[in-house]
């Protein structure tokens, strides 16, 4: 009789270590995460309630196994925004906003967003069909005390925005059974914000005076310009034929037909996020020898209130015309050359483009292949500059 109550035992206790288990695992599913900025107004924030009409941040909370039915599946989130900027003189990580649920039961997966989010949350729809009622209330649990930060302060009311420096935006969810929650995901991200208006023009031309100095031998030339970086921002460009008998200014000439973009609703041309642009071989106007032209650049940024555009000075140049030219004239040599001649050294660049040599007079033609790959030209200029700062070593040349 005892053998026999000792193997139920067993047999009991096989039951319930053989059992599955289900314990609740909430993750935070992209869709599509975080969304940066290059600035953030303050007004995008209502820091008394925490609500905000700019998404931050889109996640899809969902239990890892998808089974909502076999256990009670709890769950809370928190959000919070901290800062480091040494501008201000903040160089430990401050939390402007700290935000957090009460727990809640979940019966499907549930879509988060920032925009739902705010003391004055009650519920919020989960995704089963018919979409289900959960409630839902958040409280939040850490402000910053301006107080204490003069400097910033006194920036965010003068500009309107969040200051120059590193900003970190953090989700975490807490999942389990009811009363008995631990993190089960933790995400975040940090985004440098950076004052954008720096936007210069390098090459080519100058000052519209010095446009017969200002010389170019090549009618798909690379435009070159320098600028600050900053996440998610677009350049632009346009290029326009100047008339010293029809235009009065550079400013007239630029707002006049443009050669690029050719399509004169367009007013500019997408230059992507590089910081140079090869004149195109279609798609816009040729370039005449002998003429002048001005060019000019916008940035654009996407910031909480929409985009705002930035736009360089105007520079100026003229297309030589070769058979005019004397061969003093040919000491201008095309960017990419350039800076091939730069790393090489003079006497390697002459045995293979000097007067002499095989290549005399080539000029790239915009299509540049390393290593079997074709890539970009900023690709090349990138690589140029790892050349130049050591970070790669140029092993061999062969020009086919």
């Amino acid at each position: 009789m005892m053998n026999r109550y000792k193997l139920f035992l067993i047999l009991l206790l096989l039951k319930f270590i053989l059992l599955p288990s289900y314990a609740q695992n909430v993750k935070l599913i992209p869709e599509p995460g975080f969304i940066p900025y290059a600035t953030y107004y303050l007004s995008s924030i209502n820091l008394s309630t925490g609500s905000s009409d700019v998404e931050f941040f889109n996640f899809k909370l969902s239990e890892e196994s998808g089974d909502y039915s076999s256990s009670e599946i709890w769950a809370s989130i928190e959000f919070d925004v901290s800062m480091v900027s040494n501008a201000l003189g903040i160089s430990t990580p401050t939390k402007i906003i700290s935000m957090k649920s009460d727990d809640f039961q979940m019966f499907a997966d549930i879509r988060i967003s920032n925009t739902f989010l705010s003391t004055q949350t009650s519920s919020i729809l989960d995704m089963s069909i018919p979409p289900k009622q959960i409630p839902l209330s958040m409280r939040i649990n850490e402000i910053i005390d301006f107080g204490k930060f003069q400097d910033l302060l006194s920036a965010i009311v003068s500009t309107g925005k969040l200051s120059d420096g590193n900003y970190t935006f953090r989700v975490i969810v807490r999942s389990g059974k009811k009363d008995n929650l631990s993190i089960t995901d933790d995400v975040m991200e940090t985004i440098q914000v950076l004052s954008n208006t720096s936007l210069n023009l390098i090459s080519p031309g100058g000052e519209i005076a010095d446009s017969l100095q200002n010389k170019i031998f090549s009618p798909y030339p690379i435009f070159q310009w320098e600028t600050d970086p900053c996440q998610g921002c677009e350049s632009f460009i346009r290029v326009a034929k100047y008339d010293s008998d029809s235009h009065s200014s550079v400013n007239e000439a630029i707002n006049d037909i443009t050669v690029l973009p050719f399509n004169q609703s367009e007013v500019w041309h997408s230059a992507g996020f590089a910081t140079n642009y090869q004149y195109p071989f279609n798609g816009a106007i040729d370039l005449e020898k002998d003429e002048v032209y001005v060019w000019q650049v916008q940035k654009k940024l996407p910031t909480t209130e929409g985009l705002e555009s930035y736009t360089s000075p105007i520079f100026a140049f003229k297309l030589a015309n070769i058979s005019d030219t004397s061969s003093s004239d040919f000491q201008s040599l095309h960017p990419i050359l350039q800076q091939l001649n730069d790393i090489i050294g003079e006497e390697q660049f002459q045995y293979y483009f000097g007067n002499e040599s095989e290549l005399s007079g080539f000029e790239p033609n915009g299509s540049y292949i390393v290593n079997g790959i074709e890539v970009s030209v900023d690709e090349i200029f990138k690589l140029f500059n790892d050349f130049n700062n050591g970070s790669s070593e140029l092993i061999n040349i062969s020009v086919e």
